[in-house]
């Protein structure tokens, strides 16, 4: 009979003395019991010789101190696989000798911990358990599982990865290839379109370029794997290489029957299918985990990122790359229709391209992936599955790990849903300004702090006390940042605080999301209605201090100053009249909850709830929401719209005007800067092939341009469709009023010496975009603005922007998170 997983260990900290113990013990909470340091990956020993108890290996990098170089060295350590179990008679019938089941403190619904030695003892007992709760009737969640040993493996040990380390103290390895295509996509299963070039860089100032010219195929993969072997990198980091390189890669490996042996024990990677969610949007992609090593996909972190910022161009490396700040003037651009006859013509060219791309990738890697590298030094994951799993999924594995070593009994998840939302709401349309910004400074948090907020599941309280210390360790963490001068340890504390944040945010998520095992929906709805009365007193304070109040937005507000404050001091316009005039709002507002200063623009453009333009003082222009810029539209109407956004801010009725006339002579003379990406439609398939298919057959859809392409494309290239791809496309065929699914082609398909896009659908799409601007005037004044010239000319003399008051429509379900 195997032992239990320890439920203590002598490296624990003394929880005993005092207020000091309490904060240990959060410690152990918050970063596990064991401090075992410099541990970058955990590979599971399951199979062959490790059948009878499961182990796993451990890779650890040396500090490399007092000169001497770095070296990873292997240990192995054993675990005991465990479940959570409701009822231990549910294991009636299993053999006795194969298991031991602990019963627990507390009164939750897991009242049982089961253990084993092997991983196939494992399955063999949750099979069993399955098979007993069928024959009874009963709910099919009666037992708590962890399906990653690894995991498994650091929630018993209580150890974390990367512990003593910092984010340079990893070995990161970046890594591209460019294809040849001879079709309109590359596709690996076609023996021409061969990997003509892989770039390699990593953190330490090495780069590296592998040459079709020089190479056979077959030779050039051997040599990419033995140059990695080599490097040895803890991290390989790659832009869209889940979806692109890896897959690729691992293809054309079995085509030629070169062993893809990158993982540090010379195994090639293990392959499954998975999927990442951000917001509303979930990316099917195959998952690669090499052994020994991490994987960072800067595609996601990118799109994990703009998931709150929601201003990001695009999630393509040069479009991430350039908002970042990272393209040098001297970064050379090939577009991917072009590589192969680049390839043919000018491969040096190439060749620059392809290092500007591993270049850009090692920058945005370390730039987005700091908070995650942090994380993991909390969390019972490894760095790679840290950086790609949802904020409820992190919080909770902190609470297993506890429950664990506790030994106390677990909650289920309950079943419902919320009822109460976040505060939004629109005061003011049109074009206002001078505007501040002000928020309530972590409002959820805020709330939960002071009003007690825990779920009913956590007997042990950790909710509120993790919430509070992890409040607490960012607020050191900032104010260290503020007196430290060296900028690596501003970076450096910089990215803590981020880590904490993002687990700190997660907390309110968790209360509300149906799949968390210590959900509350009750005391959710508590922080949310709690959040609509602070924003409305806030509102209030604002209103009667003079200010008009644009747009209120869960956990913030849009207002114009007053012209002076209640000392008949001037406020509008001046910078620091308008922070402190925002900052003393806090005096309205019960203690604990302080209003911050969060930025002041020039104008604003009111459009929608949660829709709306920001000009800076700087001239930078920022957007919220999708309905004036969907980044689904057409290039060219994504461009007009931005560019008339300004010129309305600016009063600039004439360039207005000019504008749309300008962009319809474009559009009627096919002259297009960007080629066909100048007017081609980009789509994410969020349905498979086969789903889609099924809900048309069953008229729960009608057909779609991108499936309908995506199914052609299936078929005259072999090449596999999944959840998550993207589609570009244009419209052809005659008039405004064509069926798109019927006329239409891949953007690839387009040639700009025999264009056939359809005018006249792309001037009625023009028209759309200008018709976003009609509230902003008067009917005969809009006609007049986005019209063609005519024998009389055009004059903005008469046209006034308008502006409309709203009265409060009350609240609207918001599940955004507020910082």
């Amino acid at each position: 009979m195997p032992s239990a997983p320890p439920a203590s260990d002598p490296q624990q900290a003394d929880a005993s003395d005092g207020k000091a113990g309490e904060t240990a013990a959060e410690d152990v909470a918050l970063f596990g019991r064991d401090g075992a340091e410099r541990i970058v990956d955990v590979q599971p020993l399951l199979r062959g010789k490790h059948r009878e108890q499961a182990k796993v290996r451990l890779y650890r990098r040396s500090a490399g101190s007092d000169g001497s170089k770095q070296r990873v060295t292997e240990e192995t350590d054993e675990f005991y696989p465990f479940f959570f179990l409701s009822d231990a008679g549910l294991l009636e019938g299993f053999p006795a000798g194969r298991y031991r089941c602990e019963t627990l403190d507390g009164d939750g619904f897991f009242r049982h911990l089961v253990a084993v030695r092997s991983w196939g003892a494992l399955w063999d007992a949750v099979h069993h358990v399955e098979q007993n709760t069928g024959s009874r009737e009963r709910r099919p969640d009666e037992l708590y599982l962890v399906g990653s040993p690894v995991q498994q493996y650091l929630l018993q040990s209580g150890r974390t990865c990367l512990k003593g380390m910092e984010p340079g103290d990893l070995h990161r390895l970046q890594l591209d290839i460019e294809t040849r295509s001879t079709g309109d996509f590359p596709n690996a299963e076609r023996p021409e379109d061969e990997i003509i070039l892989v770039a390699l860089s990593d953190n330490r100032g090495w780069e590296r370029l592998l040459d079709r010219r020089h190479l056979p195929e077959p030779v050039l993969l051997e040599e990419m794997v033995q140059v990695i072997r080599e490097k040895d990198p803890d991290v390989i980091e790659t832009h869209n290489g889940f979806q692109f390189d890896f897959d690729y890669i691992r293809t054309r490996c079995q085509m030629h029957g070169v062993a893809f042996a990158v993982g540090r024990d010379g195994s090639t990677p293990r392959a499954f299918d998975s999927s990442i969610r951000f917001a509303e949007r979930v990316v099917d992609f195959p998952a690669i985990k090499i052994a020994g090593r991490h994987i960072i996909d800067t595609y996601f972190r990118v799109m994990a990122y703009d998931v709150f910022k929601r201003d990001l161009p695009g999630y393509g490396l040069k479009a991430a790359a350039t908002y970042f700040g990272f393209a040098s003037e001297e970064r050379t651009y090939v577009e991917g229709d072009q590589i192969t006859d680049l390839w043919n013509e000018d491969p040096e060219r190439l060749r620059e391209y392809a290092l500007d791309d591993v270049r850009e990738t090692r920058q945005l890697a370390a730039h987005l992936s700091s908070s995650a590298f942090y994380l993991t030094q909390m969390l019972p994951m490894p760095y790679g599955q840290a950086a790609r799993t949802g904020p409820a999924s992190k919080i909770e594995s902190m609470f297993v790990r506890e429950y664990l070593r506790e030994r106390r009994a677990m909650p289920r998840s309950q079943w419902g849903s919320q009822s109460v939302g976040g505060y939004t709401d629109i005061f003011l349309t049109g074009a206002v300004g001078p505007v501040v910004y002000a928020d309530v400074e972590s409002l959820y948090p805020s709330i939960m702090l002071a009003d007690g907020i825990q779920p009913k599941g956590d007997t042990l309280g950790l909710f509120p006390r993790l919430l509070r210390r992890l409040t607490d360790l960012r607020f050191e963490a900032k104010r260290q940042m503020k007196v430290a001068d060296d900028e690596h340890v501003k970076g450096a504390l910089d990215a803590r605080q981020s880590s904490y944040k993002i687990l700190i945010n997660s907390f309110y998520g968790s209360l509300g999301f149906s799949l968390s095992t210590f959900n509350d929906f009750e005391e959710a709805d508590k922080v949310t209605r709690r959040g609509q009365e602070l924003l409305r007193e806030m509102i209030g304070a604002i209103k009667e201090r003079g200010g008009e109040v644009i747009e209120a937005d869960t956990d913030g507000v849009f207002f114009v100053p007053p012209e002076t404050d209640a000392a008949d001091r001037p406020v509008r316009g001046d910078a620091d009249a308008e922070q402190r005039f925002t900052e003393n709002l806090t005096d309205a507002l019960p203690d604990g909850i302080r209003v911050g200063f969060d930025g002041r623009y020039r104008k604003m453009l009111s459009y929608k709830k949660k829709n709306y333009a920001l000009l800076g003082y700087d001239g930078d222009l920022k957007f919220k929401g999708s309905s004036l810029v969907a980044r689904s539209s057409e290039r060219f109407g994504r461009r007009f719209v931005r560019q008339a956004v300004r010129l309305i801010l600016e009063n600039d009725l004439e360039g207005l005007h000019d504008l749309y006339v300008e962009t319809r002579a474009a559009v009627e003379a096919s002259d297009w800067p960007e080629g066909v990406r100048s007017f081609a439609r980009t789509e994410t398939l969020k349905d498979t092939l086969q789903q889609y298919e099924a809900d048309v057959e069953a008229g729960e859809r009608t057909r779609t341009a991108p499936y309908e392409l995506a199914r052609r494309q299936a078929g005259q290239e072999g090449r596999a469709v999944r959840k998550g791809d993207r589609i570009s496309y244009y419209i052809t065929g005659q008039g405004k009023g064509v069926t798109a699914f019927k006329n239409c082609k891949l953007a690839d398909d387009w040639s700009p010496s025999a264009p056939d896009e359809n005018t006249a659908y792309y001037l009625a799409r023009l028209d759309r975009f200008a018709e976003k601007f009609a509230p902003f005037f008067e009917e005969h004044d809009f006609r007049r603005l986005f019209s063609p010239e005519d024998l009389f000319g055009f004059s903005a003399e008469g046209i006034e922007l308008q502006t409309e008051r709203h009265e409060p429509a009350g609240t609207e379900f918001d599940d955004d998170v507020p910082f």
